[in-house]
């Protein structure tokens, strides 16, 4: 509707103009519209029917561009990679812990990994590209040094930065001729291009005038991301607590506060009940005590129904990492990376920052 419209002078289409919409836009209004934008896997997924989520098949209309300005770059899903590599930098700014070499393995291995799952039902879809990949981590400054901004600890947001004119989803056009770029089962490939095409985007500034919110109103913003994010998240989750026994959990980490209420939930471990895990993740600042027991309730309700599977998972030592990647993957709200609508029923399972105890305001230590 909004492509109908002109906002900037306040004109929006009305009844009278249903005749000319239709007739431009109704392969929209299909019954079966929503099988070129979803597939029958992600809207399977229990995840999906509890949270809204955004097509796995190509773009929504007109959301890989800034609000208003289409470029009518055609159908596909400009935004998978650069959202992806979006998330991948926010997280391991959030989580420098891990070395940045470690964190693209890993993104790249999810990646590879989910998009094959996707082409098994839908061979059309565009197969994994690695220079596709790193182009898009390098455009989202993957590694660069420097302390964490505030900006990242907030939730991703991606949609709403691209409304903004924040990204360029067509950025790789500056750097790639379009038959070097869309070669894949290749390794990383150098660009062909010396990078000097202008963008035709602009970031609109701030405060942007709402665009944000229009952004998120229009179904640009997800509730839980997709399954690359999600997939990327589990197994960087499980790679913090790789060799990290039970008492040395540090509760000031997400990773560590979930695998000790997954712990609690399985009793394993001496002390590990769910009184001492509510008591140290308050005593690690990271929860109001007033909201600390709802917040471990509700995730042993997430847990529950693998508990109820306990004996596939006899050796629970060993097996732990991969029951708690299991657990993430199918329930990606535990990552809280993304901002529930505000008619969301869900449980909220954020946290807040967490303070060095003997650092000033400007010392702000936080963790994922």
């Amino acid at each position: 509707m909004y492509r109908s419209s002109d906002q900037g002078d306040g004109e929006f289409a009305s009844a009278d103009d249903f005749d000319r919409f239709y007739a431009e836009y109704h392969e929209l209004l299909d019954e079966n519209a929503w099988r070129k934008y979803y597939s029958s896997a992600l809207l399977a997924q229990p995840t999906s029917a509890r949270f809204y989520r955004l097509p796995d098949l190509q773009d929504l209309p007109d959301s890989s561009d800034p609000l208003a300005q289409p470029r009518q770059k055609g159908n596909g899903h400009l935004t998978k990679l650069p959202r992806w590599a979006h998330n991948v930098a926010r997280t391991h700014r959030r989580q420098p812990s891990l070395p940045v070499e470690t964190i693209t393995q890993i993104a790249l291995t999810t990646l590879e990994q989910t998009i094959a799952r996707l082409r098994k039902n839908h061979p059309s879809f565009q197969p994994y590209s690695e220079t596709q990949a790193r182009f898009w981590l390098k455009y989202m400054n993957i590694g660069c040094p420097g302390k964490p901004s505030r900006e990242v600890w907030n939730h991703n947001e991606f949609g709403i930065s691209v409304a903004q004119g924040r990204f360029d989803m067509c950025a790789w056009e500056a750097y790639y001729s379009r038959e070097r770029w869309e070669t894949v089962n290749m390794p990383f490939l150098e660009p062909d291009l010396d990078g000097t095409r202008e963008s035709e985007v602009s970031w609109c500034g701030w405060p942007d005038g709402g665009v944000g919110e229009q952004a998120r109103s229009r179904g640009w913003e997800p509730e839980v991301g997709s399954e690359e994010e999600v997939a990327f998240l589990a197994a960087v989750e499980v790679k913090e607590t790789e060799g990290v026994g039970i008492k040395d959990l540090d509760y000031g980490i997400r990773s560590h506060i979930l695998l000790g209420v997954m712990c609690s939930a399985f009793d394993v471990g001496k002390g590990q009940q769910v009184e001492e895990v509510e008591r140290r993740l308050i005593a690690a600042g990271r929860i109001d005590e007033s909201r600390a027991e709802q917040w471990i309730r509700e995730a042993l309700m997430v847990m529950e129904s693998y508990l109820r599977k306990k004996d596939e998972w006899s050796d629970f030592e060993e097996n732990r990492g991969e029951l708690l990647r299991q657990i993430l993957v199918e329930n990606g709200q535990l990552l809280a990376r993304w901002k529930l609508s505000d008619f969301s029923k869900e449980f909220d399972f954020e946290l807040q920052s967490r303070k060095q105890s003997q650092g000033t305001v400007s010392e702000l230590y936080f963790k994922s």
